[in-house]
């Protein structure tokens, strides 16, 4: 296939959108920063002696309205349908059910247990004139984890293993994901992930089908602060190395040789100050680094992120979440180009500003039924001069809603 100028620089331009959205979802480090432990910070009491044999399973479905879905989904200008859209910010709704299945057994009184959980989804993707529905999917994980905890007064250590199965209407996007993790509590923990498309040898003009295999080692540190604040401090060091099956184009972009692996290795520190103002009140300030070296240039980038987080405590397993955010993206070796396509000498590097916000409300009905209402805007600004990069100044939104029930 011919490759042009124009046809490089799309398939750069979507390279960097897509690093954009995968660097700052919204809420990726909120998950497990509000635990209703933290609103006492006397020491935990000691565990009854063994504890009963657990079994949960959850139900849910789910609507979400995402106003930019390119960000997370591959638009190949040659093959996919929605080659041709003028506008970037693809519409679509996205609606799933899915299952939580888990359980626990203690094997050895509260020293040694088994845990084993089993999470399929069906999510169902609806765009203008049929458009996104080659990316309907059906996905599974299944996840093992078994803890030794020889001292009560000391974490436990954990090894887990998890299978991760995506099938797409488009086969070549089905996947298999595999991850190996061991783990001192929440103090020490290393993984490893292998990630792996069914074709590998396709060359589809995609820059997602691409397999990697992960190595990431992190540490944490968490510590009182005077009587109602919490100090916390992590690091992470992550090796990726991808395969090698790529196509022209995106060896046009990067400027990779055939046969040429690309490695990575990044660098992750956070510093985040909690402050517990009352039984309801939490609030959260957090700094975070990201920095990306790689043996390809084109990947080479420093990212930093600055946001305040509030947690409102409503009434019992009832809350309501805030997060406002900015994110700071700077590439090292992307030099940018002027209103007519060229670089000038002494060009500036890339660099995007981000500004993010983010609701969430939980609101439990009843012991087994709980609504979960989230929304996340982003806005994304960047330095490029390049009329056909204008797409990179972009909105986006996503507003979901589901609802839970436990059984």
């Amino acid at each position: 296939m011919k490759i042009t100028i124009q046809s490089l620089w799309l398939g750069m331009c979507i390279l960097g959108l897509l690093l954009v959205g995968y660097l700052h979802p919204t809420n990726a480090q909120l998950d497990s920063e509000f635990e209703p432990d933290l609103f006492q910070l006397e020491p935990t009491p000691p565990e009854p002696e063994s504890d009963p044999a657990k079994l949960t399973i959850n139900s849910y479905i789910n609507n979400t309205y995402n106003n930019h879905i390119e960000l997370g989904l591959s638009v190949d200008p040659y093959t996919s349908s929605l080659a041709g859209k003028e506008s970037p910010q693809l519409q679509g709704l996205i609606s799933g059910v899915g299952l939580d299945l888990a359980g626990e057994l203690p094997i050895v009184g509260n020293m040694l247990r088994l845990k084993m959980q089993y999470t399929p989804q069906y999510e169902n993707y609806t765009g203008e004139s049929g458009n996104l529905n080659e990316f309907d999917k059906f996905s599974d994980v299944m996840s093992t984890e078994l803890s030794y905890r020889p001292f009560s007064n000391l974490p436990a250590f954990t090894l887990s293993h998890q299978f991760h199965r995506l099938v797409r209407t488009l086969e070549v996007y089905n996947h298999t994901e595999r991850q190996l993790s061991l783990r001192f509590g929440r103090i020490l923990e290393y993984n490893i992930r292998n990630h792996r498309f069914d074709d590998t040898n396709q060359l589809r003009e995609d820059f997602l089908l691409i397999g990697s295999t992960n190595h990431k080692v992190t540490t944490r540190l968490q510590f009182g602060l005077l009587k109602q604040m919490i100090g916390k401090v992590e690091y992470s060091l992550e090796n990726s190395i991808y395969q090698t099956n790529l196509n022209n184009l995106i060896l046009g972009v990067t400027g990779l040789d055939i046969g040429e692996s690309r490695v990575d290795y990044r660098h992750f520190g956070a510093l985040k100050l909690l402050q517990t103002v009352s039984d309801y009140f939490v609030f959260q300030e957090e700094f975070n680094l990201y920095l990306n070296r790689s043996n390809v240039d084109f990947y080479k980038f420093i990212s930093a992120e600055a946001a305040l987080n509030t947690f409102i405590k409503l009434q019992s397993e009832s809350w309501i979440r805030f997060r406002f955010s900015r994110v700071w993206l700077k590439f090292d070796n992307r030099q940018i180009r002027d209103e007519t396509g060229h670089i000038q000498d002494g060009a500036d590097n890339r660099s995007d500003t981000q500004y993010g916000f983010s609701a969430q409300l939980n609101w439990r009905f009843s012991p087994n039924i709980t609504l979960l209402t989230d929304y996340q805007f982003t806005q994304n600004n960047t330095n490029e001069l390049d009329p056909i990069l204008n797409f990179l100044n972009y909105y986006h939104s996503i507003f979901s809603v589901s609802l839970r029930e436990k059984f």
